[in-house]
Order: C-alpha cells, then sequence, then structure tokens
C-alpha cells in the first residue's frame, strides 16, 4: 500500500463516521505511523508502507473511527509548542489553557525566582512548561489521581527539571507544605457539570477521565463552579500578599467565578477571553497579609 492509497481509504473511513478533519486525522497519523513529517508524505505519495507499518496504521485508523482522540492513539499532545506524554488518566491539553502560562509569564517578569504552584496538574503540562518559561522558577504540582502524577513525572524527566518541579498526591492544596508562598497559582480544575457530561462530543464523553471532567463525585458541582469556589477561598494561605490566582473556566462560568472572587476578599479581579470570546480565564490578585 503507497502513502497516497493509505491517506485516501483513512479519510474515506474517518469521514464516514463524522470525523471533523478526516483528511488532517489520517496524515496524522500516518505521521505518526511512519515517523516522518507531514512534508513527506506529500513528498513521497507513491512510498510503500512495509507490513508493519501498514498493520500500525490500519490499527490507529481504526481506533479513530471508535472516536478514540487523537493523543490517546500516538500518546503524545502538543501544548505550548512542545511535546508531552498523554495517556487515558488526563486530560488532554487545551489550546485555552495555553493562556495560563501567558498570564504567569507576565506576572513573573516582575519577580526574581518566582515560586509558583499548578493544582490539578494531570499531564503536568502546565507544570513543566511554567519552569522551561521562566529558568529561576520553583513550581509545586499536586494532583488527586496517582496515575496521572506517573505520566507527570514522565514529562518532567522528559524535560530534565527534577530539580524545579515537585509533584505531590492529594486534594487541591492538602499536599503543599503549609509555609509555601506562592507568586502565581494556576489551576484548570474540573468545571464540567455531571448533567452536561452525556451532552459532549464523544472524544470527551467516552475517553477522556470523569475525574477531571466533573471530579470526584461530582465535586464540580451544579453549575461547574465549585471547585473554583474551593480554590479561591484555600488559596490565600498559599499566596505571598499580591499573588495571584488564575483559573480556567468553562462557558458561562466567568462571570459567576469572578464575583466569587470578590466575595472572597480579592483586591483585583479580571476576566480573559479567549479567541472565541468566551471568558476563559479569572485571574485574580490577594493582597490582604497570608
Amino acid at each position: 500500500m503507497t502513502v497516497a492509497v493509505a491517506l485516501a481509504r483513512a479519510a474515506a473511513a474517518l469521514s464516514q463516521v463524522g470525523i471533523e478533519a478526516p483528511r488532517l486525522d489520517a496524515q496524522l497519523l500516518l505521521v505518526w505511523a511512519l515517523k516522518c513529517r507531514r512534508e513527506d508524505l506529500a513528498r513521497e505519495p507513491e512510498l510503500l508502507l512495509t507490513d508493519r507499518e501498514q498493520l500500525i496504521y490500519e490499527k490507529a485508523v481504526s481506533l479513530r473511527t471508535q472516536r478514540r482522540p487523537l493523543p490517546y492513539i500516538t500518546g503524545e499532545a502538543w501544548f505550548y509548542g512542545r511535546p508531552f506524554k498523554i495517556n487515558r488518566a488526563v486530560l488532554i491539553p487545551r489550546p485555552e489553557t495555553e493562556m495560563l502560562v501567558d498570564a504567569a509569564r507576565e506576572i513573573c517578569l516582575a519577580e526574581s525566582a518566582p515560586v509558583l504552584a499548578d493544582i490539578g496538574t494531570g499531564s503536568g503540562c502546565l507544570s513543566v512548561t511554567l519552569a522551561l518559561e521562566n529558568s529561576e522558577a520553583q513550581v509545586w504540582a499536586t494532583d488527586l489521581c496517582a496515575n496521572a502524577l506517573k505520566l507527570a513525572r514522565k514529562n518532567v524527566v522528559r524535560y530534565a527539571l527534577e530539580d524545579r518541579v515537585t509533584l505531590l498526591r492529594g486534594d487541591l492544596f492538602a499536599p503543599l507544605p503549609p509555609e509555601l508562598r506562592c507568586a502565581v497559582i494556576v489551576s484548570n480544575p474540573p468545571y464540567i457539570p455531571e448533567a452536561e457530561i452525556s451532552d459532549l462530543q464523544p472524544e470527551v464523553r467516552d475517553y477522556e477521565p470523569r475525574l477531571a471532567l466533573s471530579g470526584e463525585g461530582e465535586a464540580a458541582g451544579l453549575d461547574g463552579t465549585a471547585l473554583h469556589r474551593r480554590l479561591l477561598l484555600e488559596a490565600p494561605p498559599y499566596l505571598k500578599p499580591g499573588g495571584w490566582l488564575l483559573l480556567e473556566v468553562g462557558m458561562g462560568q466567568a462571570e459567576t467565578v469572578a464575583e466569587a472572587a470578590r466575595e472572597a476578599g480579592y483586591a483585583e479581579v479580571a476576566i480573559q477571553e479567549d479567541m472565541a470570546g468566551i471568558g476563559r480565564v479569572v485571574i485574580s490578585q490577594w493582597t490582604q497579609k497570608s
């Protein structure tokens, strides 16, 4: 089977099951199977796949027709321009979450050797990226899921950050040293109400971990903001005066979370919108003495 034939067959199969970008997904899977670049596919359309390559590719396409997300097939996803190991213990990194990095980077421009925390780190993509974007930063990361932390550790080791990223298991802030004071705390907590899970795309509903979508025991609450409220209330002891809490929120949740921040005593509260104009990150500054 040639590259051209393999791509045509795969794109047709993916199109039949409603994949939004069948040709692109077919290309990305073939790039993974052949360990090449996308431009190589266009350069050598008549290249013959080996029997092993064809078997691997056909299996990958079959999994994608079952709506398994690409990163759960290839074991890798890109975040902030870097590859990260991914498996079904963690959420697949979204472009919107990169906004947390952008905001933290800007805040830390005025900080020398900043201390940061990532609550609910999942794959560790946020923690690792924050450390890579500031060579003097120390990052503390927590997660409730042991398997997520195993994966996060692989990503920390991949980028040789064992001395600057500390991974701890536990609920939100509970594992952190009580004396820790952070310039910035970031979190992308579970924010999908359990009642809305069934309406999600199959790739999300059927494959991404429920713990990361709606939290343990439906912790996200009826409107999806219950964990945001907990974070707002529990963060101040771990923020230095003037420190910032950056929270990713779901569609329609930004104003609710921002108001909760004001009620909790945060002096400066702002909402940042994503490229679609949706309030996606709530930024709150703690100015009271911790």
